[in-house]
């Protein structure tokens, strides 16, 4: 992923979603969520060297998602959330970092059971 942020620290967590969005108390979190990733842009160069950011300037960084095993329903679409704090799972700053994303610089990867030949098949 390529990304600035307009301050020196920023937290970056990324939903990959099932679409559209279930709502109700019956809603399984599986139903929208597919898997989470987390990860620190300070980090962008080493898990153990964290370094400020300089605002307003791109960054590249590579991280894992959770791993999960899904079966999307037909019909549905995925859908990738990029956004700075996960209420669940990372820490609370004041409200106001802003992170911009490099659309042409980010990249996701998604293994599928059987590999292409697989894929191939399910599209048909």
């Amino acid at each position: 992923m390529k990304l600035a942020s307009n301050k020196p620290a920023a937290n970056l967590s990324v939903w990959l979603v099932a679409l559209p969005w279930t709502e109700g108390r019956n809603a399984k979190i599986t139903d929208n969520i597919i898997t989470r990733g987390w990860a620190d842009p300070q980090n962008h160069t080493s898990i153990r060297e964290s370094k400020p950011l300089e605002p307003g300037k791109f960054y590249e960084l590579s991280f894992d998602l959770q791993p999960d095993d899904q079966i999307i329903a037909a019909g549905k679409q995925i859908g990738l959330m990029i956004f700075s704090s996960d209420k669940e799972f990372t820490i609370h700053p004041k409200p106001g970092t802003e992170l911009t994303v490099d659309l042409n610089g980010t990249v996701l990867s998604l293994p599928v059971v059987g590999g292409k030949s697989a894929l191939e098949k399910a599209i048909k």
